[in-house]
């Protein structure tokens, strides 16, 4: 009988591990700034990321979940790469995985110069770099991450009055880039 539940439990952990793996197998290298990583990009039907990635208990790990919102992950390329759902369709995309990169090699791992000072909202000697502003306020201090707010070539404040507008976090660490999230609705 004991061998018999272990034989079970085997099978089970066993497809749960081979449907993740098809699903990492299929997953391509690439991360388009500021929209997509892999097969996921914001604005994408839940319907597709889940038909390609999986859904609850298949591949997504719920997190939290209310009306019209689900939050979670899918664990891919030896990390976890945060998808939330709202109103059917991926609103924010998080991860930190070198796995990703862009077609000239961009991702976690690569280095961001800061380049020459420029005066900036909330510094007198701030730094931009791809329309994006260094170590801006974030809460109540400034953040170790480059940030974008808005789809226009440069960084509109990021401040409460740009809630619910695109935001663009790229997370730095020891100089390096440590992480991305994607926002197409960025409330904090």
């Amino acid at each position: 009988m004991a061998s018999a539940v272990f034989v079970a439990c085997l099978a089970v952990a066993g497809s749960h591990l081979a449907v993740a793996k098809a699903h990492s197998a299929g997953d391509p290298p690439l991360l388009v700034p500021w929209s997509r990583v892999g097969d996921i990009w914001l604005g994408k039907p839940r319907a597709h990321v889940e038909r390609e990635y999986g859904s609850a208990g298949h591949g997504y790990h719920v997190l939290t979940r209310f009306p019209g919102n689900t939050q979670g992950y899918y664990v891919l390329h030896g990390g976890r790469v945060d998808v939330n759902f709202q109103n059917g369709r991926v609103e924010e995309i998080d991860f930190a995985i070198p796995y990703y990169r862009t077609r000239s090699g961009f991702g976690v791992g690569s280095k961001i110069r800061l380049g020459p000072c420029r005066k900036t909202r909330t510094h007198r000697c701030g730094h931009r770099w791809h329309g994006f502003l260094w170590k801006e306020w974030y809460r109540e201090e400034p953040c170790s991450c480059w940030v974008k707010v808005g789809l226009g070539k440069q960084s509109l404040p990021p401040t409460v009055a740009n809630f619910l507008k695109p935001w663009f976090f790229i997370d730095i660490k020891n100089g390096r880039v440590d992480g991305f999230r994607f926002a197409s609705k960025f409330v904090d």
